[in-house]
């Protein structure tokens, strides 16, 4: 019998991005029904298959151990399947910066955060 342990978190990193089990297929290249398993606990992730699901919607996983941290390495190339985009163009405008840079402290993200969606509901 397995345990009752990844379901609902995989669930809530497909769903805090709003996307459904067949959008977050096709980007990561696991079938529909293999998600729905993963997500109601019929079937348990490998560690590869749930990086994968959260890079995909976003995250990245971390080993959490109070004062230090372990971060799961990103997924190899290959398996986005937007990786074989054509080439830029000319007149394509350029990338925009990140708004925050990697490194920046969690709270100082979500002040950022909170002060971009204020912003936004100040304009006409």
């Amino acid at each position: 019998m397995l345990i009752d342990m990844y379901g609902s978190f995989l669930r809530s990193l497909r769903t805090a991005r709003s996307l459904t089990q067949a959008q977050l297929a096709e980007i990561t290249g696991i079938s529909q029904p293999n998600l729905s398993a993963y997500e109601n606990d019929r079937r348990s992730p490998t560690l590869d298959v749930a990086n994968r699901i959260a890079v995909a919607c976003g995250f990245q996983l971390v080993a959490d151990g109070g004062p230090v941290q372990r971060r799961l390495p990103l997924p190899r190339a290959g398996w986005f399947q937007l990786e074989d985009l054509p080439p830029r163009l000319p007149d394509d405008p350029p990338d925009e910066p990140p708004t925050v840079p990697w490194g920046t402290p969690h709270q100082t993200r979500l002040a950022v955060i909170h002060d971009l969606q204020r912003s936004r509901e100040l304009l006409p």
